[in-house]
Parts: structure tokens; C-alpha cells; sequence
């Protein structure tokens, strides 16, 4: 089959131990493969429905400041149907920035219907295939198969075994995967926990329920199969070992520390039926130009019109977009007249931002916190483009509202006095 998506980047499985030291190599792998500035973010939604989701949250990403050595910003999205439209359009931009995106611990189904349908899940695919790192583990990785396994409502609620239709993220990449983490489990001692604690008759009736065209991989606790899609190879680190079981229910095994290529885990039901996959085009000078032209002329529409159509965080946001679309034609080697042009209508943007916010009295700022993360966002973005004078503009915008902010090691944070 022929190679989809050259330019991709990887997909990480783990089966478990996803914050734990021993699982630290595996991390450090995928950030190792990351060229310039690393953009860590963490996806709270498979967690979203817990009360400590926040707790969780902050472990995961002291845990990437202290084991994988860079700093890890938060994409949460806690739930479709509470999320704001500034929390959404907030969670989309970091990963549409981040080259390393990480999320796990949770509900496999909570993840799938908070993600089914939204940008959330497209920016995740689209990063995938621009080359970023997907690190998924337990709850996570089960929710990105085409069929989903309902764990906590078979195991702890005692529902009939059953499957759901999962994201199945890596359709476009030619593979149609179940995922099953926890596939060694030995915690039920006298018991059987095999197969992410379904135990082999529980799962045994899983199985038959599976077309038969299904390609199951199961992955060992402590345990990562790397899906290094632009290389169409596979390979296994940690302590233990995947198992990919093909239609027939025939087991290939993996150890630690091997590899293998991704047709092995291609069914040819998959291949006779995957359509023909194109590669991303980069986006060329031309093609960048018309863009940024495009961004240029809604800002000086914005800049015309009366002061009575668009609030500070749509102003906001619309600078943001601007910065996004000069960096694309930055990297795609556009004409230099048309990004001065642009830099200009951002000075003058960012400045009548930060007029509307004056006059705002600065209430609104207490209950957006979304709103916030979004111009510490494009403060990051005018410092790595090295538009020092605007970035120190949104900071002292912010001073003046008593919104104090603070660089450290591990990013920048905020608190309003």
C-alpha cells in the first residue's frame, strides 16, 4: 500500500504508566524528534467529568516540566455542552501551535462524546499529519480506535460486553485499529483482569462481536507501540510487549525495543476499501500571500468600522489569526512588502485593542479567564516572532487592568489583584 501522509508525524500507545518515571524514555523519544521550540500542551477532556479533572491536569504536566524538561500548557475542554465559544476556540489554537500533544487518564466514552464532532478532535488530526507528536495513553489511546471498549461500564458497572465506535483517528494514515491498553493486567490476583480487565471470557465475547475484518492491538501495561506514521514503522519501548491480533484471531508479538512495519497492521479489507490518500501540500508563497492579503483586509475593515460591532476578546482574536497567517507566509518564503503590510495592521489592531480594553473598566476580565490564556497566547507568539514592542504592549494592557503576569520555566501564569 502505498505510504499515506509522508510528512506525518507519530502516534504514541501506551498501555499504561503514562506518568510515571520508567515511562519517561518513551516521552523523551517523541519530543527528540521535534525540530526547534518544543510546544507541549495537555488535553484535559478524557478526565473532563471528575472532580479532581484540575488535579489531574496539573500532574500530567508537572510531570512533562520535570521528566521530559519542557514547559506543558493546558488545552482544556472539560465538556462539550458547558464549554464556551472562547474556551473552544482557546483549546483549538494551542493545538493547532503544539508539536507534542499528550492526554490519557479517564473514561474511553466520556473522551469520544466530547470530542466527536468538535474541532478539538480535527485540529488533533490535522497537527498529526502536519508532522506534530500525539502522545496517547489508557483511556485516550481506546478512544482514537474505530471500535471502543466501554471499560468502566463493562467492569465496574456490570453492562453486557459491548463496543462503541470510537474516534477511529488513524483511518486516514490506512489503519482501521481497535486498542486495547491493560493487556497483561494482573491486578485481580486469583482472577482473571487479562485484555484491559475484561478477563479471556469476557473478552472472548467481545471479540466475536468485532467484523471480522478487525485488527485488534494490544498493548502491555508500561508499555508504548509508537506509530511513527511518516516512516510507516512501528516501534515498541517500555516493559513489556504488543500483541497484534489480525482476523482469525491470529497473534503476532512484539517485544521491547523492535519494530516493525505498519502493514502489519493493515487489514486487506482496510487496504481494498481505504480511499486513496494524498499527502498535505505545504501551503506555497502564493497561496500564503492571498491569505495574509485576506487577514490584512478584514483588519482594515475592523479598523474602519464604528466602535459598537466587536468585543475586546474578538479583537483579541482576530490579532491572533493575523499573527498566525504572517508566520505561515513567513514559512511558505512570502514577499516581504505583503508581511510589512501586515505587521503594520497588527500594530494598529493590538492598539485599538488595547484602547476597547481601557474603556472597558476591566470587570469583564475577572469571569474570562479564557480570554486571558488567549492573549498570553499571542504575547507567546509576537516573543517567538520577536515582535518585542507589541508583546510588552499586551502585558502592559493587562498591568492596567491589574492582570499581572509572570514568565517562569515552566510558562507564563497570571493573577489578577
Amino acid at each position: 500500500m502505498e505510504r499515506p501522509f509522508a510528512s506525518a508525524g507519530s502516534v504514541t500507545l501506551m498501555g499504561s504508566g503514562e506518568l510515571t518515571e520508567s515511562m519517561t524514555r518513551v516521552h523523551q523519544w517523541a519530543v527528540s524528534r521535534i525540530e526547534g521550540p518544543v510546544n507541549a500542551v495537555f488535553l484535559d477532556t478524557p478526565a473532563g467529568f471528575e472532580l479532581n479533572a484540575d488535579s489531574i491536569s496539573e500532574k500530567a504536566r508537572s510531570y512533562v516540566r520535570r521528566y521530559v524538561g519542557v514547559a506543558c500548557a493546558l488545552a482544556t475542554f472539560k465538556s462539550k455542552d458547558k464549554a464556551t465559544d472562547a474556551e473552544l476556540r482557546n483549546a483549538v489554537r494551542k493545538i493547532e501551535r503544539a508539536n507534542y500533544m499528550f492526554a490519557g487518564p479517564g473514561s474511553p466514552t466520556y473522551a469520544i462524546r466530547q470530542w466527536e464532532g468538535t474541532p478539538i478532535i480535527d485540529a488533533v488530526s490535522h497537527r498529526v499529519a502536519e508532522g506534530a507528536n500525539l502522545v496517547l495513553a489508557s483511556a485516550a489511546a481506546i478512544a482514537v480506535g474505530h471500535y471502543s471498549l466501554p471499560v468502566y461500564e463493562v467492569y465496574k458497572v456490570g453492562a453486557e460486553p459491548h463496543w462503541v465506535e470510537g474516534l477511529n483517528l488513524l483511518a486516514p494514515h490506512g489503519l482501521d485499529l481497535t486498542i486495547v491498553p491493560h493487556w497483561n493486567n494482573s491486578e485481580g490476583g486469583t482472577y482473571d483482569t487479562r485484555f484491559c480487565f475484561m478477563g479471556k471470557p469476557r473478552f472472548d465475547a467481545l471479540e466475536a462481536l468485532l467484523p471480522e475484518w478487525t485488527v485488534i492491538v494490544g498493548i502491555d501495561e508500561y508499555t508504548a507501540c509508537i506509530l511513527v506514521l511518516g516512516e510507516d514503522v512501528c516501534r515498541v519501548m517500555g516493559a513489556g510487549q504488543v500483541t497484534v491480533r489480525r482476523p482469525g484471531g491470529k497473534d503476532t508479538v512484539y517485544p521491547a525495543d523492535s519494530s516493525f512495519s505498519l502493514d502489519e497492521l493493515r487489514s486487506e479489507a482496510m487496504s481494498l476499501s481505504a480511499p486513496v490518500l494524498q499527502s498535505p501540500v505545504k501551503e506555497t508563497a502564493a497561496q500564503a500571500s492571498e491569505e495574509l492579503g485576506h487577514k490584512v483586509g478584514e483588519t482594515e475593515r475592523t479598523l474602519a468600522a464604528p466602535r459598537d460591532g466587536q468585543s475586546e476578546s474578538e479583537l483579541a482574536g482576530q490579532a491572533f489569526e493575523l499573527v498566525q497567517a504572517i508566520e505561515r507566509a513567513e514559512a511558505s518564503g512570502a514577499g516581504g512588502e505583503t508581511i510589512a503590510q501586515a505587521r503594520a495592521e497588527l500594530r494598529s489592531l493590538v492598539d485599538l485593542w488595547g484602547k476597547e480594553l481601557g474603556t472597558s473598566g476591566g470587570d469583564f476580565v475577572a469571569n474570562l479567564t479564557p480570554f486571558v490564556e488567549l492573549l498570553i497566547d499571542l504575547r507567546a507568539r509576537l516573543r517567538d516572532s520577536r515582535q518585542w514592542e507589541l508583546a510588552d504592549e499586551v502585558r502592559k494592557r493587562l498591568a492596567a487592568l491589574d492582570v499581572t503576569l509572570e514568565d517562569t520555566p515552566d510558562g507564563t501564569t497570571w493573577k489578577r489583584h
